[in-house]
Formats: structure tokens, sequence, C-alpha cells
């Protein structure tokens, strides 16, 4: 665990202050209803931009660690012994685990140059040769989605059409090749799709799909992989459990 912030290292500075900080509220150094050091002070302490704090103080702050308060400052909120995340997974693990078969038809594979949002959500080099994957997903052969994934190659493999089929899982491509998936963070939305992922997924008139983004890292913070999803809201189903904030 990080006590100080490397510079020279593969891993995010913004990473590494999240987890000093985070061991920090575990271990009681900062304790429940504390207020935690000013951006300022981070800044100065760990010589590092203010920019790189606050990432790693809203991370927190998504995570259930802190809040943050309006001419008061960030504190830090009571941890539950249990802490309960929301799991993740492949759509071919997905379909497997309803029982049915998963395959793809492969639109595009192969690597391109990163452009610039995808350099920023890769952390890499504008230019930089990156994984591309453009699939159809199919459960029991009927259509439910187009995923577009974006990879990064800073793992020592490559994205070649050789190594895809109808039948290939990339997160099980990942694991053989000594990648193993941490954490995503993922945004929903319902979006009007273009006139060519309507052809893609044949669709015959316009319906609103739902639009899922995702960034999958490694347990250090290292982007993997963004993706770009398109799933038919008539053939998919998301069940998340929520809690009532209790006041006080």
């Amino acid at each position: 665990m990080y006590s100080e912030i490397d510079k020279d290292s593969d891993i995010p500075i913004h990473h590494q202050l999240y987890l000093i900080l985070e061991k920090k509220i575990q271990d009681g150094d900062y304790p429940a209803g504390s207020i935690m050091p000013s951006e300022a002070e981070l800044q100065s302490q760990y010589g590092i931009s203010r920019i790189t704090v606050r990432r790693a103080i809203s991370d927190l702050e998504k995570y259930g660690y802190v809040k943050k308060k309006k001419g008061v400052g960030t504190y830090v909120l009571a941890q539950k012994k249990n802490k309960e995340y929301f799991s993740f997974s492949s759509f071919s693990e997905e379909v497997r685990m309803k029982g049915k078969t998963p395959s793809s038809i492969i639109l595009d594979c192969g690597e391109i140059e990163a452009d610039g949002k995808i350099s920023e959500m890769l952390e890499v080099r504008p230019g930089e040769q990156i994984g591309y994957l453009k699939r159809i997903r199919l459960m029991d052969g009927r259509i439910m989605a187009l995923h577009e994934t974006f990879i990064s190659l800073r793992f020592g493999f490559h994205i070649l059409p050789e190594d895809f089929d109808a039948n290939t899982s990339l997160y099980e491509f990942y694991e053989k090749h000594g990648v193993e998936l941490g954490y995503a963070d993922e945004t929903i939305e319902v979006k009007e799709p273009s006139s060519q992922v309507r052809t893609e997924l044949f669709m015959k008139e316009s319906k609103a799909l739902l639009y899922r983004e995702r960034i999958s890292y490694l347990d250090d913070g290292t982007p993997v992989e963004f993706s770009r999803n398109y799933d038919k809201p008539d053939q998919q189903k998301y069940c998340i459990h929520m809690e009532r904030k209790k006041k006080g």
C-alpha cells in the first residue's frame, strides 16, 4: 500500500493518492465526521497538482468514503464494516449465467490510432496504437447489442483478426495474457441510434437504445479498455439494489 507518491510509477498519480487517503480513512487517521485536509494542503503535502487532488477526492466521494460540503470542506463518512459493490461481467459471462449461448458477429478487429477522447479515456498518447474491436452480440443467435471496444496495448498483446472469432470472449483473452480486470466505471443513458448503428443492428425502424460507456481498469487504476455499447432495451434488463439513506 502506498504511503507516498511515486511519480515514476506506471500507476496514475491520482489513484496513488486515492489509495493513500483510502488507507488513512480505513486506519482511522481520518475518523468519521472529521474534516480532511484541504485540496491546497494535499497539493502541498504530496507535491502534485490541484487537478490530481480533485480527481482523487472525487473518487473517494464516488465510493462513499467522503462528502464535500460547501463552506465546510470534505468530511469523512462513517464506513460500513462490509462495503458493498456492484460486480460487472462480460457479455459472454452474463449470457452463460442465463443458461444460453453467447456469440458474436465481428464487424471490425485490428489496431488503430487513439484520438483525443479515446486517448484520454485510456490514458495513452493521442495517435498511439490501440486495439479496436466492434461486434454485434448475440444470445442463442438473437441480436442483443452492438459493442465497440477500444483497448490499451500497453500490456504486451496485440488485437489481431486471427485471434477473434464468433465465440471469443474478450475478458478471457485478457486473462490468457495475464491481464485481470479489477473494477469499472459505467454510465447508462437512453439514446437515439444513428443510421449506421440501426443498420448494423438490423433495425427496421428507429427506436431508442440503452447506451452504455464503460471504462475497465486493473486494481491499481490503470485503464485497460473503453467501450461504447448499444443495447436493445426490449431484450435487456438491469436490476439495481438501492437503499434510502437514513437521516442523522
